[in-house]
């Protein structure tokens, strides 16, 4: 990794020497950038800001010139502001729905999580034979969320799974270091979580469809990225199109491999490598 630091280094130098750079980030990721980029600049001698702020916020200031780019998160990719600054794609968060190994569901419609989770929704689904399960009877679905503190998986399950109303008060909140034990211990739960499944074995993701009739994808980063499964928020770089020539070494650090690592340590979804190699190529045709 610190080889490719010197790299990039060598990379930048030339154009930012002496600069202050200005860089605002949504607070549900900044903490995971922030280490990275505050070494890259001691490495490369380069004046970094670098604040957590919300992303409307974020970009309120970027429109008064307060900062140089900010890095934001987007419900929608139709709220993404393409017509106001130049945008590349960065990350996502995801929230994962996980089952026993031997739980014989494999997939699952946003529409039918609603049902299991959800008050007031299109379908109530209390018992997993509701479901279709031949040879489970009556055994009763059991709901947990298991989250991370910090994480936001639970509210973006629920922008996106339910529609009508709240959780339904049998949801079980289980911390995160215990989600993957109980539903090892218990065929019948079925659990939100901010993370993929340590115990591939014993635990399975299941795959995630829009509607009951498409089709339904695990959380690949391919997937996420290209909209196919749908329980995500988006994370974008954005910057005044006049500061292209100025930002662009910047954005070649925030789709390198070093900070792609740190997104998944976090639990954070990069883009996919053959993604950042197009941006990155796409970079140096710019220049």
């Amino acid at each position: 990794m610190w080889n490719r630091f010197a790299l990039l280094a060598c990379l930048m130098t030339a154009s930012l020497h002496g600069e202050k750079i200005r860089i605002a980030a949504s607070d549900l990721l900044a903490d995971y950038l922030r280490p990275t980029l505050e070494a890259y600049s001691a490495e490369n001698d380069l004046s970094l800001g670098f604040d957590s702020i919300g992303s409307l916020p974020a970009l309120d200031r970027l429109r008064s010139n307060e900062i140089d780019m900010a890095i934001i998160a987007v419900p929608t990719e139709s709220e993404v502001p393409r017509d106001e600054f130049r945008v590349y794609p960065f990350a996502y968060d995801v929230a994962v729905i996980a089952v026993n190994a031997n739980n014989p569901i494999d997939e699952i419609s946003v529409g039918r999580l609603g049902g299991i989770y959800g008050t007031s929704e299109e379908y109530n689904f209390t018992s997993w034979a509701d479901l279709g399960l031949s040879g489970w009877g009556s055994r009763k679905i059991k709901p947990l969320s298991g989250q991370e503190e910090a994480s936001i998986s639970l509210e973006l399950f629920k922008h996106t799974v339910l529609t009508a109303g709240g959780m339904k008060p049998g949801v079980v909140m289980v911390k995160d270091g215990e989600v993957e034990a109980v539903l090892e211990a218990d065929p019948a739960s079925i659990a939100i979580m901010s993370r993929l499944p340590n115990n591939n074995t014993k635990v399975k993701t299941l795959m995630i469809s829009s509607t009951d009739d498409a089709p339904a994808y695990g959380p690949t980063t391919d997937n996420i990225h290209f909209g196919d499964y749908p329980i995500r928020l988006s994370f974008f770089i954005v910057f005044n199109p006049r500061e292209e020539e100025r930002m662009r070494e910047i954005v070649r650090v925030l789709l390198d491999d070093m900070v792609a690592s740190a997104l998944e340590e976090s639990n954070i979804f990069p883009l996919p490598e053959t993604v950042r190699r197009k941006l990155t190529i796409d970079l140096d045709l710019e220049r």
